[in-house]
């Protein structure tokens, strides 16, 4: 058995998870093991949505993403004409029923984001048993399950844990990776939501790969919440 598919496996036995432990892998070498995109074109948390219901691993350059995924996930903005971002902007990102009031608010939220530079040409997405490497896992789980494995973090390390939420999924989740390792969290955004078909209770946990060894191995050493 691969160290992956065991990881995958001890976190779904003694934590119940009942959807996949999602990984991803950034790379500048194509891809052996896992299946080309192609040219289709999607949200990217409409594609992570695809491995929630069974596909094997794929890949993606920033071609296949419409959104700021591609920023955001380290594949960088694949090349926009004006009128394409101004449709963009006006549509889906700026106004009423939208993600923020004004284009000086999205400015003020991007202001906010840890930002890294260094973009590459590919991203691999798969459930983590099947995969060969990964960067980072993103466990989705009620509140209860994400709670259990931010404390393991903080039991383990002495670290506290910290979520980010109010913008896109991509935006909370990939840039504090990137730049922190360690363990977040997030609530995602309405649309995320909706395409990953997320319930109500459901939040993401993001593990980078030089902590999940560590949340696996003290798991079994949290507190259970009984102090009577």
């Amino acid at each position: 058995m691969s160290r992956n598919k065991e990881l995958a496996q001890k976190l779904k036995e003694h934590e119940c998870y009942q959807r996949p432990i999602i990984a991803f892998k950034l790379t500048d070498e194509e891809p052996q093991n896992a299946e080309c995109y192609g040219d289709d074109m999607s949200f990217l948390c409409a594609i992570v949505a695809e491995v929630y219901e069974g596909r094997k691993p794929l890949y993606i350059t920033n071609k296949n993403i419409i959104c700021g995924g591609a920023v955001y996930s380290g594949l960088g903005q694949r090349p926009v004409v004006k009128e394409e971002f101004d449709m963009g902007m006006e549509g889906t990102t700026i106004g009423l029923n939208c993600a923020y009031a004004s284009r000086q608010v999205f400015r003020r939220v991007n202001q906010q984001i840890k930002h890294f530079y260094k973009h590459h040409r590919y991203m691999i997405i798969g459930a983590l048993e099947d995969m060969d490497d990964y960067d980072m896992v993103m466990i989705t789980a009620d509140a209860n399950k994400i709670m259990r494995l931010c404390k393991v973090y903080t039991w383990a390390t002495g670290e506290l844990t910290h979520g980010l939420t109010g913008t896109a999924w991509c935006a909370n989740s990939f840039p504090l990776m990137y730049r922190d390792g360690g363990l977040t969290y997030n609530m995602g955004d309405p649309p995320s939501r909706v395409l990953m078909n997320l319930d109500g209770g459901e939040m993401f946990g993001f593990v980078h790969r030089n902590t999940l060894e560590l949340i696996v191995e003290n798991f079994k050493n949290i507190s259970d919440g009984n102090v009577m």
